[in-house]
């Protein structure tokens, strides 16, 4: 069985704690960017996130969320770009996720470095198809 319920558990309750006020379940999944259902499945161990709900947590609880569930985290610089959005709560902020796993998995599979030029168009398509345009 995985040990990410377990984590996940753990990781939540620090986070409320650490929380000023009244920070509550809904404030978290807000954050997170998924349903309240989604992430309860997460913490009764129904349902394990993949692709980019793991860049949400990931940008929300830190990185050892892919060394829980074995998987390769994401470029370090990827990352930075999900945190410096923070402001975003909500579906934008799962949108930027999935639009950030989209930009990984297309510079992966054509082994470009984020910090490439070309990698720069990439990230303005996807993102623009994904609505989070310069002009927001």
């Amino acid at each position: 069985m995985s040990k990410f319920p377990d984590w996940f558990k753990r990781a939540y309750k620090q986070w409320s704690q650490s929380q000023p006020g009244e920070e509550d379940f809904l404030a978290f999944c807000d954050l997170l960017g998924y349903a309240p259902a989604i992430v309860l499945n997460w913490l009764q161990g129904e349902a394990i996130p993949q692709g980019a709900e793991l860049l949400s947590i990931a940008g929300v609880l830190g990185t050892k969320v892919y060394e829980i569930l074995g998987q390769a985290a994401p470029d370090p610089e990827l990352v930075k770009i999900y945190n410096s959005f923070s402001h975003l709560n909500g579906e934008p902020r799962s949108k930027l996720a999935l639009a950030l796993y989209e930009v990984e998995l297309r510079l992966k599979a054509e082994k470009l470095s984020v910090k490439s030029n070309q990698a720069k168009k990439i990230f303005e398509v996807i993102f623009a198809n994904y609505g989070l345009n310069k002009s927001q």
